[in-house]
């Protein structure tokens, strides 16, 4: 499979990866990181915000079941709209209103909330907030997505999810950390030389298309491992991706 390896003209293209696993900085939570929870929901780049979500399959009457759990990526605990601090939060619908999400693509989000609800590892993603809903029940609230990311193939995720974009860093010699990693719901960030696609299960073709994204405002998502890249005698950060989730956005109309 590719990997995404950004190195100077003049350098000799020597790709070889430590077979050592440093300690991972992304890793874990800190009480730090609740301090901006919640404030960058709107930043295009942020890295708050993001929930893993999942189709609630309880045999029961709607709304109290039927609706979907929503918890916070890379956290152990999320804040429901009752202000109850559980492993996951559930409401009865998503708010799709803020998303520029067509309903022609939101079913697909449905469906990987499905799977994820039905077989390993995370599946779907979306960005937002809770917000009160009352319904005879009392206020089970909503969830507002901005985003909706699923997750490109079958494969199991493990590891820290991380956002991650190219940066502007140029360098003489390779590896050189050309790609900026932001764990989700964390302040925490590494600049990373590579990102190695192999356990993704991910063809060429997919791998070239996650490599351009890494250059655009969304940049991409994807869960994975830290390891260390050595090259021309210099190391440098790399990232596993044991699943890489593409964002659901409406293609731009014909002219």
């Amino acid at each position: 499979m590719l990997r995404f390896v950004i190195a100077a003209a003049a350098a000799p293209m020597l790709l070889t990866a430590c077979a050592t696993t440093p300690t991972d900085e992304l890793a874990g939570e800190t009480s730090a990181d609740d301090a901006v929870d919640g404030k960058a929901d709107a930043a295009v780049d942020g890295a708050y915000t993001y929930y893993e979500v999942y189709k609630d399959l309880r045999k029961c009457a709607s709304p109290i079941c039927g609706g979907y759990f929503v918890g916070r990526l890379n956290r152990s605990y999320t804040t429901c709209v009752d202000h109850v601090d559980r492993a996951a939060c559930y409401v009865p619908a998503l708010d799709w209103t803020e998303s520029f999400v067509s309903q022609t693509l939101q079913p697909k989000l449905d469906d990987a909330a499905y799977a994820d609800a039905t077989s390993s590892g995370v599946r779907a993603i979306v960005r937002g907030r809770f917000a009160p809903q009352q319904y005879s029940q009392g206020n089970l609230g909503r969830f507002v997505v901005t985003e909706a990311w699923v997750s490109e193939t079958d494969a199991v995720s493990d590891g820290v999810f991380v956002r991650a974009k190219t940066n502007s860093i140029q360098c003489i010699a390779a590896p050189c950390p050309t790609i900026t990693e932001k764990a989700l719901n964390t302040s925490r960030t590494a600049n990373i030389a590579e990102i190695d696609w192999s356990l993704a299960g991910l063809t060429d073709r997919e791998v070239q298309g996650f490599n351009d994204k890494l250059a655009t405002d969304s940049g991409v998502i994807f869960a994975g491992d830290r390891y260390t890249v050595s090259q021309n005698g210099r190391t440098a950060k790399g990232r596993t991706a044991t699943a890489a989730f593409s964002r659901l956005v409406d293609a731009p109309a014909a002219p």
